[in-house]
């Protein structure tokens, strides 16, 4: 499982595995929220995501 970062819905599934691809190869949409959910390969790009607002989830490509 690779844990969604930043999502407060306690609905979601928060793993990117359950996601829905959204055309992109690093983007997948949460259907709780809609929102889309960034792939990240390092902490330093999962964090600079939270600090927009996106959700993330870090994981290797």
């Amino acid at each position: 499982m690779t844990e969604i970062l930043n999502c407060p819905d306690s609905e979601c599934p928060k793993d990117w595995e359950r996601l829905s691809p959204a055309g992109e190869t690093d983007i997948h949409v949460c259907t709780v929220c809609l929102k889309a959910v960034y792939r990240c390969a390092t902490k330093a790009d999962a964090e600079l995501r939270e600090q927009a607002g996106h959700r993330a989830a870090l994981c290797a490509k």
